[in-house]
Formats: structure tokens, C-alpha cells, sequence
């Protein structure tokens, strides 16, 4: 896994209703945005944009209903784990001499004395 999705992961999970939101998808398998929301008392957008991110991920399916309102969506728990792994031999890069010299930079006369 790269770093951005690694991220989006992180950042998805961190969330302080992520946990909630799983807990329902795990018990009721197919919900809506609305249902979310209406639950755990959060903005109907916090919920949907919760849910799509997770479905832009695969972590989730949707599929489209209708019914006697415009229709929505139901979202669907694809994956019943989630594994965040990092293979940091990936990133490795050799610096180089020019790199290197570009982000260590010392004030002038900052009359620091090192012990």
C-alpha cells in the first residue's frame, strides 16, 4: 500500500464516529446514509461522504433504490478486515549530495554553541 492511500485509511479511521458507523454496517449489512446519520446524530454530508470514501476504497459497495421518495443509496460492508500495511523498502532513496544540502541550513551567526 502507498503512502496516500495509507493516509486516506488513516484519516478515515481516526474519525471520532468511525468506529460507530462500522459498528452499524457490521449489524444491519446494507444502510443508508440517512439511517447513519439519524443514529448516531451526525449531518446527513458527514455520513454520506464517510460512506463514500470508504466505498471509494472498496471497503464498501453501494447500490442504488427507489422507492416512492428520489432514490438513494445503500452501502454494503464488501471487507470485514482492514489491513494497513507499508512496505517502507518501497521509498527507499539513495540522497543525494545536492538533496541533502538543500534542507540542512543554518542561520548565520545564530551563536549557537553545541556541548
Amino acid at each position: 500500500m502507498d503512502f496516500q492511500t495509507a493516509a486516506k485509511y488513516a484519516s478515515l479511521l481516526s474519525k471520532d464516529y468511525a468506529e460507530d458507523i462500522f459498528q452499524l454496517l457490521v449489524n444491519y449489512q446494507a444502510i443508508s446514509a440517512s439511517e447513519v446519520a439519524t443514529r448516531l446524530d451526525l449531518h446527513i454530508k458527514t455520513a454520506q461522504d464517510f460512506l463514500e470514501s470508504l466505498e471509494q476504497l472498496n471497503i464498501l459497495s453501494k447500490e442504488e433504490v427507489l422507492e416512492k421518495k428520489r432514490p438513494y443509496y445503500r452501502y454494503i460492508l464488501k471487507q470485514t478486515r482492514i489491513v494497513i500495511d507499508i512496505d517502507l523498502m518501497q521509498v527507499k532513496r539513495e540522497p543525494s549530495q545536492n538533496s541533502m544540502s538543500a534542507h540542512i541550513r543554518e542561520k548565520e551567526n545564530a551563536g549557537h554553541a553545541f556541548r
